[in-house]
């Protein structure tokens, strides 16, 4: 009998913690933030840490959970940053990089019923990388970006709509608008200021929320070895993802998450004269080919769904899917949907 009752007190047992931190497992998100970055990757930090005294971490080393995805799928081995993040939010693997991608069904359609509302905010994408390429296909793309809130921190084409973080920030569904600080490849707003200012509108629209913030700048400055740049871009980044953490303790339906996509070994310098060399935007630093896998960091809400490693396709799932009940036996479901 001391056994039974020994077993049955370890059955009821309630885990509060991951990652040595205090968490509350199964709670459904009901406001989301997601950072999609293209080129990241985890010893990376190094352009961050290595700048700070002491021991001091950065926010993204706040995340309470990490995983990994693979970087692949139907077509071919080592994706580009732009399929990855379609994968990520369609949860599809035959992503073709033309429009019949936009038949695929996204992760804000399925949330749209139960009144979330989505917003992207795109920070230097190329003309291929935006999403708002899409509406170059007829009327799946138009379907496919419907009801979506949208900015884009890039030079505004000729007669744009444009917005301004320190002004009040037009939020319409269906609706384009540049940043009219940025000319050429730089914008004297930062990612953080903008963020600031969209997301405040967008939680003003509704209490359920989600926020997509897709980054390719930081991409484009490693590939053109600009180091100085890409450290810049990372700074503006974790200051951003920090202000992110600060909001998710806000309440406990906060997931903040961060995946990459297109994640580029750079063969970081040894001490000593390499740094310094690094510092100065050296062209021996050599940043090598795409990964074969991508990185994911988690936080708040449904951050235990993350850990691990499974396909880019399954970040869709793991944000949709919960434990039906708490208890021996965890049916998952799709709490989303009704």
């Amino acid at each position: 009998m001391k056994w039974l009752a020994f077993l049955v007190l370890l059955g009821c047992a309630q885990v509060t913690s991951l990652n040595l931190r205090k968490h509350q497992f199964g709670i459904l998100p009901t406001k989301i933030i997601w950072f999609q970055v293209a080129g990241f990757e985890l010893e990376q930090l190094s352009m961050l840490r290595f700048q700070k005294s002491g021991e001091t971490k950065t926010s993204f080393e706040q995340s309470i959970c990490l995983g990994s995805t693979w970087n692949y799928n139907f077509y071919q081995l080592r994706n580009d940053a732009e399929s990855t993040f379609l994968s990520q939010i369609t949860g599809k693997k035959n992503i073709s990089q033309s429009c019949v991608d936009s038949e695929h069904k996204p992760i804000w359609s399925y949330i749209r019923d139960n009144g979330y509302q989505t917003g992207i905010l795109e920070n230097g994408p190329g003309k291929e990388q935006s999403l708002s390429s899409l509406n170059q296909c007829g009327e799946k793309g138009l379907v496919f970006l419907s009801y979506l809130y949208f900015w884009i921190r890039s030079t505004p084409p000729k007669d744009a709509q444009t917005f301004h973080y320190s002004e009040g920030v037009p939020a319409r569904a269906n609706q384009l608008l540049y940043d009219r600080t940025c000319a050429d490849t730089h914008c004297t707003s930062t990612l953080q200021e903008n963020f600031h200012s969209v997301y405040q509108k967008l939680r003003r629209s509704s209490g359920r929320n989600l926020l997509i913030i897709r980054d390719f700048s930081y991409l484009a400055a490693l590939e053109k070895k600009d180091f100085s740049r890409a450290r810049e871009i990372l700074m503006d980044l974790e200051r951003t993802y920090a202000d992110a953490l600060k909001l998710s303790r806000e309440s406990n339906d906060f997931l903040v998450l961060l995946t990459t996509g297109e994640s580029k070994f750079v063969d970081m310098p040894d001490q000593g004269k390499s740094w310094y060399d690094y510092d100065k935007g050296s062209k021996n630093v050599q940043v090598k080919r795409t990964k074969l896998t991508n990185l994911v960091l988690a936080n708040g809400s449904r951050a235990e769904n993350f850990c691990g490693l499974y396909d880019d396709s399954q970040v869709f799932d793991r944000i949709l899917s919960g434990p039906k009940e708490q208890g021996l036996e965890l049916k998952i479901i799709n709490p989303f949907k009704k």
